[in-house]
Parts: C-alpha cells; sequence; structure tokens
C-alpha cells in the first residue's frame, strides 16, 4: 500500500550514449511547418542548434533556395549536388575543414563558413567554387586559416566571381593586386601550411601522451562536439527529471495520460472516424469499389499513408485517421490508389473479392416482362376446374401395367 500511495517511481536503468542528431526527412518536415511539412515545393529551412552530425535528405528539396545549417555538429559539406537551386547556405558554427562538393549547387550566390576548423593546410580547397560562377559572397572569418597573411589575396585571386569576402566588399584594385601576387603567395602557402601541418602533428602527440584534463581541452572539432553533447545529455537529464516530476504530480491528482485514438473495437471490429473531416464517397459497381476522399489539394501526397484490408480502407494524414466500412469484401493484393494533381483527391480502387458474374443474372427489364406474365397467368376468371390439377406419377406408373394385362384378356376372350 505505502508503495501503490507514492506513485510511479523510476528505476536506475542504464543511460543511454547521447549521439548527435540524424537530419532525416521527419525532421525536415516537422521544421517545414511553415510550408505545411511538404518538401516538393519547399524554399527555405532553418536547422540550426540541432546537433546535426552529417549532411543528409535535404537532397529531396530540390526548389530549396535558402539552407540554413549553422550552429551543429557537421563534419563536411555532403549530399548537395541536387540542389540546383540553393542561392543561400549557411554551415557558420560546425566542424568542416574543407571545401567540397558544392559545384552541384549551381545557383548559390552567399556561403557562409565562419567559426569553422579550414586550417592553412586545406586553404587551397576555396578553388573549388571556382565553378560555382554565381557565388558573390563568401565568409570565412574565425577559420584558423583566415589569420595567414596572405589569406585574402590569395582567396580574391582564387575566386575571381566574388564582390564581398568577409563582410567587405572588394575593390578593382584589390583584385588585381592579388592576381598579380598569385604565384608567390602559392608558394608560401605551400611552406607555411607543411609548417604548420608538422606543428599540429606535434600537438597532438604531446596531447595524446598528456593525461586527460577536461578543464584545459584544446579547441578542435573534437571537443566542440564532445561540449555539444555533454550539454544535450545535461538538457535530456532536465527535461526527463520534469517529466517524471509531471507523471508523479499527474498520478497523486488522479490525471490520467492521454491514450491513443483507438482503431477497433474490442471485439475487433472495426471503428469508423474520420478525424480530420475531408469529404469522401464511396461507389459500388458490379465488379469493383471505388473511394474517393477529397484531401487538401496543396498536401504532399508523401504525407499520406493508405491501407486498404479486405473489409475497410484507413488513410492517414498528418497525425490524423480517416477509417471507413466498404460495402463488400474487396482484394487487398489487387486494389490501386491514384492521386490527382489537380484537385488533390485520392481514389482507391477496390477489386471486389466475389464479384457478380455476367450471365447469372438477369437483366432488370427481363426480369419486369417476367414478373408481368406471371400476373396475368395467375389472374383467375370464373369458375375453375381443379380436377386432375395434381397427377400421382407412382400410381399411374403402378396402374400401367394392370390395364395392359386386363386389355390383353379381353382381346383373347373376343377370339
Amino acid at each position: 500500500l505505502r508503495a501503490s500511495m507514492a506513485g510511479p517511481t523510476s528505476t536506475d536503468a542504464p543511460k543511454k550514449k547521447v549521439e548527435p542528431e540524424r537530419l532525416t526527412e521527419a525532421l525536415i518536415r516537422r521544421k517545414a511547418e511553415h510550408n505545411e511539412g511538404m518538401l516538393g515545393n519547399l524554399e527555405e529551412i532553418a536547422l540550426h542548434q540541432l546537433d546535426i552530425g552529417r549532411i543528409e535528405a535535404v537532397n529531396n528539396c530540390r526548389e530549396l533556395r535558402i539552407l540554413l545549417l549553422q550552429a551543429n555538429l557537421i563534419p563536411r559539406l555532403e549530399n548537395l549536388h541536387r540542389l540546383k537551386k540553393l542561392e543561400y547556405l549557411n554551415v557558420a558554427l560546425n566542424n568542416i575543414q574543407r571545401l567540397e562538393n558544392l559545384e552541384g549547387c549551381e545557383s548559390l550566390k552567399k556561403l557562409d563558413l565562419t567559426c569553422n576548423f579550414v586550417d592553412l593546410e586545406q586553404l587551397a580547397s576555396v578553388r573549388s567554387l571556382r565553378n560555382n560562377t554565381r557565388l558573390e559572397e563568401l565568409y570565412m572569418t574565425g577559420n584558423p586559416c583566415a589569420k595567414w597573411e596572405g589569406y585574402r589575396p590569395y582567396v580574391l585571386a582564387s575566386l575571381p566571381q566574388l564582390t564581398k569576402l568577409d563582410g567587405t566588399d572588394v575593390t578593382r584594385s584589390e583584385r588585381i593586386e592579388a592576381v598579380q601576387q598569385l604565384k608567390a603567395l602559392e608558394r608560401t602557402l605551400a611552406a607555411d601550411a607543411t609548417a604548420n601541418a608538422r606543428d599540429n602533428e606535434a600537438v597532438r602527440r604531446r596531447r595524446a601522451q598528456e593525461p586527460d584534463d577536461g578543464d584545459a581541452r584544446e579547441w578542435c572539432p573534437e571537443t566542440r562536439t564532445l561540449d555539444a553533447l555533454e550539454a544535450r545529455e545535461r538538457k535530456l537529464e532536465v527535461e526527463e527529471s520534469r517529466r517524471a516530476g509531471q507523471r508523479k504530480d499527474d498520478y497523486l491528482l488522479g490525471i490520467e495520460p492521454d491514450r491513443p485514438r483507438r482503431l477497433f473495437k474490442e471485439d475487433g471490429s472495426v471503428i469508423q472516424m474520420n478525424m480530420g473531416k475531408w469529404p469522401f464517397k464511396i461507389d459500388e459497381t458490379r465488379d469493383e469499389i471505388v473511394v474517393d476522399i477529397s484531401f487538401p489539394k496543396f498536401l504532399d501526397t508523401a504525407q499520406i499513408d493508405a491501407e486498404v484490408q479486405p473489409t475497410y480502407v484507413r488513410c492517414t494524414a498528418k497525425g490524423k485517421h480517416i477509417q471507413l466500412l466498404l460495402p463488400d469484401e474487396v482484394n487487398a493484393m489487387a486494389s490501386v490508389a491514384v492521386r490527382s494533381t489537380t484537385t488533390g483527391h485520392l481514389v482507391l480502387r477496390c477489386p471486389k473479392a466475389r464479384p457478380l458474374v455476367e450471365g447469372l443474372r438477369a437483366p432488370p427489364e427481363q426480369l419486369e416482362d417476367k414478373r408481368a406474365i406471371a400476373r396475368e397467368q395467375i389472374e383467375l376468371a370464373g369458375a375453375v376446374d381443379i380436377r386432375g390439377i395434381v397427377s400421382d406419377a407412382a400410381a399411374e406408373a403402378e396402374a400401367k401395367p394392370r390395364r395392359e394385362e386386363y386389355e390383353s384378356w379381353d382381346r383373347k376372350a373376343a377370339v
């Protein structure tokens, strides 16, 4: 009794390891609420401060023009080659160490790489942006390579299409001077990059030999990832503690948690429902049943989940169900779903499991003619002779041999 009065208690379950967030299609739809969760015509999406560990799933958003991915844990630029209309990409405050895989972004005008980890050894990777002929603005402030003395003239000479670098306009004389210095800058960069790589390797060796001191971590992609995951773990612990307290309060107050919507009764029969209040109609023909559901015209087809069973159909869109009983049993495996791109209607064509066979049932006109003839035949006029209406076939068959025998005797007697 004491345990029941105390309410639900939490067990000491092992902690789940916190991993970077995955950039899935479901996450993109959740962040695209301003566009009704549709991806086909999505033009702008903000995915910042989500601890995303890798760029993926955005290639399906072919109409994207603005993609905001700042303040995440992205280690490299990838899976962006199908975004032909992308104009602004913000990947500031990530773990990117090299510029790559942006050649397919033909419309790119602005690229923000502020506060990443592009070091001097990878500064030459900016030349991969030369094919992005529409690129006008590039931001690389806060990267280790930006501390190099020849950083600005080298980038301007490598990317002649730029009109603004790190927020500062590029003048014509500055560009000419940078092009004239490019050969010397390339030689200097090669020597300085080699020396910088050697120094970084020495630092890594020294750090591997020294004991781990959490208060004196060197700032690097690994450190940023570790700090972000630790902060996320603390946030999850606070949220879980708050939910546990809420569950305990609800238990003490007698508040039951929300239950999911039931789709079937206790006896297994189907519960009809239309949570979205979508107009629908069901038509039945000789060999099939047609269900027409009027979904919103601009609702993405990928958000509609249609299921056909022998006795009912169920469609789910944006978490809402429409479940309808069918007037006859259908062949679920042979059913077909078609969505109109003009009206948005979803049409389900479900062949009947036992269709009516043509010829076993007479046409209505012929049946009516037969009924009329039968009515005329049963109409009575005057007296009716009822003798001989019912004949005893068995008695007739038994009397026939005797009658023939009697007739034979009569013939012999006459002779």
